[in-house]
């Protein structure tokens, strides 16, 4: 019993001695503590969409509204918080053909777009994971949700459960082994670029809005991606059949009594001109919108939109994400109509700066 109990007390310390270890080496890393915005995570936050408002708008849509739009701003302003479902590195089309689907969805919708991943051909790579989380959220489990809450409740406190950059898989991809020839094994970001917080908000760190080693990190990313995307345009059948589907959902919630806006977000330097020169606004953006017969804000119409610049070239960082969430909202109460109630404790906007280019 002696050897067992001492053989036990070992076990135990080695494994203290480990995680201690662990949760201070990465806490020297200045990595910033982040939940796993994983299944359960999504579909935690799919539940709210129900008590969806104007001033509660559900957002789906890829990294850059994740990012760029401060849901803690938001709510200051109108009272109430929007509902993130919008998933980083993903095309957001079969998140809005679930919303439209579903038959109790009657609220208010902002769709992002980022070209190169919302007009992606139908089943390809930038789908799969918002067709993961979709398929996931009805078979979501009692004991997966029991699981998730309180792993919830310890996430805030412990580097040990960041699965998503301090797995096993996480790191043994950070190996600096050389890809096969004529293989990808995907983009490979700093663990530095960003966190995640409870209500899915995506923010950079401090490490990367402080040091431009880490944003030149990421703007070679963006480059590798860039170089091994597909070059062909796509066939006008195609992209005819990516509109008609998508007016197809907007209809349904529009008949519903819901209400929808599409948003395009700051992007600047090498990566703007590259999405300029492969989705022409006029034959994406312009026509989106003309076929949907829907509103739609674009940054660069704005004074107030686009005086942002990103320090990777695609996304905001956190302070400007606050002002840019203050200029936003008047600006989509404008040209939606939506009645969306601003505190007038805020700071006021100047009214010329609310107005488009002409």
């Amino acid at each position: 019993m002696i050897p067992l109990l001492k053989s036990s007390l070992l076990t135990l310390a080695l494994i203290l001695t480990f995680v201690v270890g662990w949760e201070l080496y990465w806490r020297s890393q200045n990595l910033g503590l982040s939940y796993n915005d994983d299944e359960s995570l999504w579909a935690h936050t799919r539940k709210e969409i129900y008590r969806s408002s104007p001033s509660k708008p559900v957002i789906i849509g890829s990294s850059r509204v994740k990012f760029d739009l401060d849901l803690a701003t938001w709510e200051a302003m109108t009272g109430e918080k929007p509902v993130q479902l919008a998933l980083v590195g993903t095309a957001p089309r079969p998140l809005l053909t679930d919303l439209a689907n579903d038959p109790n969805f009657k609220g208010t919708l902002i769709i992002g777009v980022t070209e190169a991943l919302f007009f992606a051909p139908d089943g390809s790579f930038p789908e799969r994971e918002a067709t993961k989380r979709v398929t996931f959220y009805p078979k979501w489990s009692l004991s997966q949700q029991i699981s998730f809450h309180i792993n919830r409740a310890l996430e805030p406190w412990l580097y040990f459960l960041d699965e998503e950059r301090l797995a096993l898989r996480p790191l043994l991809t950070d190996l600096p082994i050389p890809p096969r020839p004529g293989t990808w094994g995907g983009p490979k970001f700093p663990k530095e670029f960003s966190i995640t917080k409870s209500d899915r908000q995506e923010a950079m760190t401090d490490a990367i809005v402080a040091d431009t080693a880490i944003q030149n990190k990421v703007k070679a990313v963006w480059l590798d991606i860039g170089a091994h995307s597909p070059k062909q345009t796509m066939p006008d059948a195609m992209l005819t059949g990516i509109f008609d589907s998508v007016k197809k959902s907007v209809d349904q919630i529009r008949a519903r009594g819901g209400q929808v806006v599409f948003v395009r977000m700051p992007s600047d330097g090498l990566f703007y001109e590259v999405e300029k020169r492969s989705h022409p606004r006029a034959k994406y953006w312009d026509r989106l919108l003309a076929h949907t017969r829907t509103p739609g804000i674009y940054f660069a119409d704005f004074p107030a939109l686009s005086k942002y610049r990103c320090p990777e070239w695609s996304h905001l960082a956190p302070n400007d994400a606050v002002t840019f969430t203050r200029d936003f909202i008047p600006i989509l109460k404008q040209k939606t109509g939506w009645a969306i109630p601003i505190r007038p404790t805020q700071t006021p906007v100047v009214t010329a700066l609310l107005l488009p280019h002409q």
